[in-house]
Order: structure tokens, then sequence, then C-alpha cells
């Protein structure tokens, strides 16, 4: 009995397999650049509803800024749909966003496409991108 159960899952997952090899998946590459100074630490947050926008990334993917003032983010085998990114310059590495005087000034953020942050934040809506395709380059210029 247990051998035509075993008979019975190996041949589910052999029709499955097919299936399976169809969802598609892509990857993304975030390249930050304009880091000054070249020192510090980024952090690149990807989103993926409006409902958790610069609230709970649906990903995230931090490291060192290079001696050339920039960071390179990859994020592998998303599936299909809109996604916006944030990209954070701790150029300290204290681990927070500082903030000068008024909350103005300080420590250097961007948005995918461009979106500004005018008296408060943008909205998922001005930052997001389509998925939809193989090699996708988001650049976010913080200079």
């Amino acid at each position: 009995m247990k051998s035509i159960k075993s008979a019975h899952f190996a041949l589910l997952v052999f029709w499955l397999c097919p299936a399976l090899a169809l969802a598609e998946s892509y990857d993304i590459e975030v390249m930050v650049s304009g880091l000054s100074p070249a020192s510090g630490t980024v952090e690149v947050s990807l989103f993926d509803t409006p409902d958790n926008f610069l609230k709970e990334p649906f990903r995230q993917e931090s490291g060192q800024v290079d001696e050339s003032g920039r960071f390179t983010a990859r994020f592998r085998a998303l599936p299909e749909g809109e996604y916006a990114v944030v990209a954070v310059h701790d150029a300290n590495d204290n681990g927070k966003l500082d903030s000068g005087f008024l909350g103005l000034g300080g420590e250097d953020y961007g948005y995918s496409n461009g979106a500004v942050s005018w008296l408060g934040r943008p909205d998922f809506e001005d930052a997001k991108f389509m998925v939809d395709q193989p090699g996708i380059l988001v650049e976010i210029d913080l200079d």
C-alpha cells in the first residue's frame, strides 16, 4: 500500500513539473549612485503592495558603498507584478537615517521612478514599476 501511494505521489510530481516550470520569475538589479561620502551602508527595500509601502518590505538587501559611491542590489526570482524601491544611505553606519535641522538635510534616500517626497512621503503609485520581463534595471541617483 505504501509503495502505491509513493508511486501516485511520484506521478503527481512528474505531472506538475511542466506546470511549475512555466511559472516565470524575474530578476531585477537596483543601482544606487551618487552616494557621498563614498562610505557607509546602503539599504535597498523592495515593496510589492501599496499597503506595505514604506512599512513592511517584501525583500531587502544592504551592503557597503564602493569607492566610486555606488551600490548594486539584486533581487532574484520575483513573480511578475508591480514593485517600488527605496534606497537609504547610512553614511555614518549608525543604523538609522539621520536628519538635519527641522528634518532637512542629513543622510540621503531615494525612490524608484525618481518619486519625490515634498512635505511627506510619495505614494506607491509614484514609485512603482512593472516587472514583466528579464533584465529590469532600476537606477536611483542620490546626487
